[in-house]
């Protein structure tokens, strides 16, 4: 794949599959850092990126191959979905050179490293696969520009915004894969080509089909209705139902129909006649984004029909239980418990299959003929006008070919009915949403027992006049799931219930399905939609969402909010190491491989001042005057403190307990890596304005120490290096002070904490003798440490006089008198 075609098309195509690489290499494999600004002392790599100047890189370690790849980063995002600009640079550190990539490269790099966890990972299918999908991307966007339709405009039906949707799932390094489709049936059944198409039906003994539905007419009932219909002219088909009354008439889709026709099973009911293949009727369809499930705007009814092509990750059939699961919960809201759900919820409609068709014969399942019936809230009679509907997967597609996406024009117009700015439109947007979906899933969860897998492709939104969020839609017949804990109670509403549909799951179960389809796939897809589009801050958004959980916390019984706002991790599908591990996430949801997503709801907790202070200039100061000294601090200034830093871990008392005495090359690139994430910022103390330490305040919840204990968000560390060996020189306790000052000055701390070798006693003695005590002794990679905390209250005890102490980040001189 060429990411600098001369066809920008083709280009965009592989730039939207690369970008998708990129980010779920950097989720799901922990080789990721950021990489700022140019090297001095690297000349290869500051050769390059002087070319093209770009502040920051996603850079991509690759031990086993010893190579590095550096992203030029456009928008960072905080929810770890980011923006790229290409094109992307692998650099070989064994001959040290540097060549541009494409996304087939960074699949292998990615595949190698893989297999030394995965020894079985594969990526030959999958680099398959991923070409096929941006193939299919170009294709789409090419119909898209040929047949001059706008997939970013503000109002669309809903089978527009089924179909105009041309990069899929952004976070599915197989977006668009469709392998199964020949080029010619990619045209005629793909969503995004708007093919219209007959379904195809079987006439089959009555034996061999299962069927169920709570309306009053059977789906085989309703087919039969539609090829009579479709018949009156044609003697023969009409007199093989007059024929054969009692035989069901069953509807596939045309391409799986045609799958089905070339099995050798297919020939063996023919002969033993217990099929009759009637061919086409009836009106046409065209698929959803789904691709599987077909939708006509007069019917009464969508299908979910079984498909042997494998769409993103799997091929799609409906299984046994699927089918149940749907029927089952159809039932359970045609009873009052129902009824009440429809008047608890009102802004929310979920959408049921009130029916199900399945064949089997001598005791297996026919795949082909597994269809779900769904109802069409989106039918259209007479002169209705069409609502104005959003599925949320395409609402989060990115700007393509230049174009503003669908979510910029939405905002524009709703900011122009609000008369409020882009920005504060675009919160209340988001506000309208989640009051209406968060507040949902959590009031359901606890009083209803029910979770809906609410990710972006399941939930559609329908925008009022001011283009608000009015009403969300939910469907999907698999996704319908309850607590265990509810399985009695709900048993006795509907007996039976829990026999066939596998839908009663533990409580810590649904937590983390929760957390992977509808928060991280939904809800914080919508954050990132907003910031990556420029229309408002995630961070902005991620407080709204603090703040309604724990709001709604006061009246959760059930621990999901606690578990969503408490967890220092949330365990979610890695889409592209199940890909590589060749599990198919239809057939085996139990075998995909899950990773550790870091809460991004603690940047509530994250001190912007300590971690990513802005410019190069004081923090703070203060003047001691039992030493006569002036204590200050200032964020490391790499273009000019690296050399000194470097002299300063060379010396001997450094040597063995920083283990820094790198070289210039590889200091600088510690920095440089160190200094843009989240995790650690450097800083300078001055002793009467001459450098004497360094210090470095960390964020435990994105470190490595916070694997050895119960961290909190507002937990923060420290580092402390004295360079002097001079006692009159070391200031010991003022620098400690000072250190100590500035952190407790943040709002967002509750306590501080720290990891002192346990051979470095006169680190713990000093730490002690400013308040910090030790909780325990951990063994950590690379030393055994003793764990020490200390609370504001515990250092105070110590300094009373530091209580008052007010932090003036503009650093003016003597702040306190003492």
């Amino acid at each position: 794949m060429n990411t600098s075609s001369h066809n920008p098309i083709a280009q965009e195509a592989v730039h939207i599959t690369f970008t998708i690489l990129l980010n779920c290499c950097l989720r799901e494999l922990g080789n990721s850092s950021f990489y700022e600004g140019i090297p001095k002392y690297d000349p290869v790599l500051k050769s390059y990126m002087s070319k093209y100047n770009h502040k920051l890189h996603l850079k991509l370690d690759f031990p086993f191959d010893n190579i590095e790849i550096y992203a030029p980063i456009r928008y960072r995002s905080e929810t770890f979905r980011h923006l790229y600009d290409f094109p992307v640079m692998e650099r070989d550190l064994t001959t040290e050179t540097i060549k541009e990539i494409d996304p087939d490269r960074l699949l292998e790099l990615i595949t190698n490293q893989v297999r030394q966890q995965y020894p079985l990972a594969d990526s030959k299918n999958v680099k398959k696969r991923m070409q096929l999908s941006t193939e299919k991307i170009a294709q789409f966007l090419e119909h898209f520009k040929d047949s001059e339709q706008r997939f970013n405009k503000p109002e669309m039906t809903f089978i527009e915004a089924e179909q105009l949707f041309p990069a899929g799932h952004l976070l599915h390094p197989l977006t668009k894969g469709r392998e199964g489709f020949t080029e010619s049936e990619v045209l005629k059944y793909a969503p995004e080509t708007g093919g219209l198409f007959q379904l195809y039906y079987f006439l089959v003994h009555p034996d061999l089909v299962t069927e169920k539905s709570v309306d009053d007419i059977l789906p085989s009932d309703f087919a039969k209705a539609t090829v009579v219909e479709a018949n009156k002219k044609d003697k023969k088909g009409y007199d093989l139902l007059e024929k054969y009354p009692d035989w069901k008439v069953l509807p596939l889709h045309p391409w799986e129909a045609a799958h089905f026709k070339n099995q050798p099973l297919f020939d063996t009911l023919v002969k033993e006649h217990l099929i009759i293949d009637l061919g086409k009727f009836g009106k046409e369809f065209t698929a959803t984004s789904s691709v599987r499930t077909v939708y006509n705007k007069e019917s009464d009814y969508m299908y979910k029909f079984s498909l042997h092509v494998k769409i993103t990750g799997a091929e799609r059939i409906n299984h046994h239980h699927e089918l149940y699961r749907g029927y089952e919960v159809s039932r359970l809201m045609q009873t009052d418990w129902g009824a009440n759900v429809r008047k608890t919820y009102p802004d929310i409609e979920l959408i049921c299959d009130p029916g199900f068709i399945s064949v089997s014969y001598n005791g297996n399942v026919l795949d082909s003929f597994s269809t779900s019936v769904r109802y069409n809230p989106f039918k259209i009679t007479g002169t209705e006008k069409e609502k104005n509907i959003c599925l949320i997967a395409s609402l989060c597609q990115d700007s393509i070919l230049g174009d503003p996406s669908r979510i910029e024009h939405v905002i524009q117009k709703a900011s122009q009915q609000t008369g409020l700015s882009i920005e504060k439109t675009s919160a209340l947007w988001f506000k309208k949403y989640i009051d209406i979906i968060v507040t949902g899933v959590v009031k359901m969860f606890n009083e209803q027992g029910m979770f809906c897998e609410w990710h972006q492709q399941n939930t559609l939104v329908q925008l009022d006049a001011a283009f608000m969020p009015k009403k969300l839609f939910f469907r999907d017949n698999q996704s319908f799931l309850f607590r265990k804990s509810f399985e009695e109670q709900l048993n006795k509403i509907v007996p039976g219930l829990s026999e066939n549909g596998k839908m009663f799951i533990p409580d810590d179960r649904l937590f983390n399905l929760l957390l992977h389809y509808f928060w991280v796939g939904n809800i914080l897809a919508v954050v990132n939609t907003f910031g990556a589009n420029g229309l408002t801050d995630e961070k902005t958004l991620l407080n709204m969402l603090y703040d309604k959980l724990e709001d709604l916390q006061k009246e959760d019984k059930s621990g999901l909010v606690a578990f969503i706002l408490e967890s220092r991790y949330w365990k979610v599908k890695g889409n592209l190491l199940t890909a590589l591990n060749d599990i198919d996430c239809g057939g085996n949801p139990a075998g995909v491989t899950r990773i550790n997503f870091p809460n991004v709801l603690h940047k509530r907790f994250f001190s912007e001042q300590l971690i990513h202070p802005k410019g190069k200039e004081i923090v703070y100061n203060r003047y001691f005057p039992k030493e006569d000294v002036t204590i200050s601090l200032r964020p490391v200034d790499l273009e000019n403190d690296l050399e000194m830093l470097h002299e300063w871990f060379h010396r001997e008392h450094a040597k063995a307990a920083w283990k820094m005495d790198w070289t210039l090359r590889e200091l600088e690139a510690y920095y440089r890596t160190l200094l843009p994430g989240d995790g650690l910022y450097s800083y300078i103390g001055m002793a009467n304005g001459e450098p004497t330490f360094n210090i470095e305040i960390y964020w435990p919840t994105r470190d490595v120490l916070g694997d050895y204990y119960d961290v909190l968000p507002t937990d923060y560390g420290t580092h402390q290096f004295i360079a002097p060996t001079d006692p009159k020189q070391k200031f010991v306790s003022p620098s400690t002070q000072c250190m100590i000052d500035y952190v407790f000055a943040q709002s967002e701390v509750g306590k501080m904490v720290g990891e002192g070798a346990v051979d470095s006693r006169a680190s713990m003695m000093n730490k002690a003798f400013h308040g910090f005590k030790i909780e325990k002794v951990i063994e950590m990679p690379h030393k055994t440490a003793n764990l020490n905390f200390c609370y504001r209250e515990w250092y105070w005890a110590k300094f009373p006089q530091n209580k008052d102490i007010i932090i003036n980040i503009k650093a003016e001189h003597n702040l306190i008198n003492q």
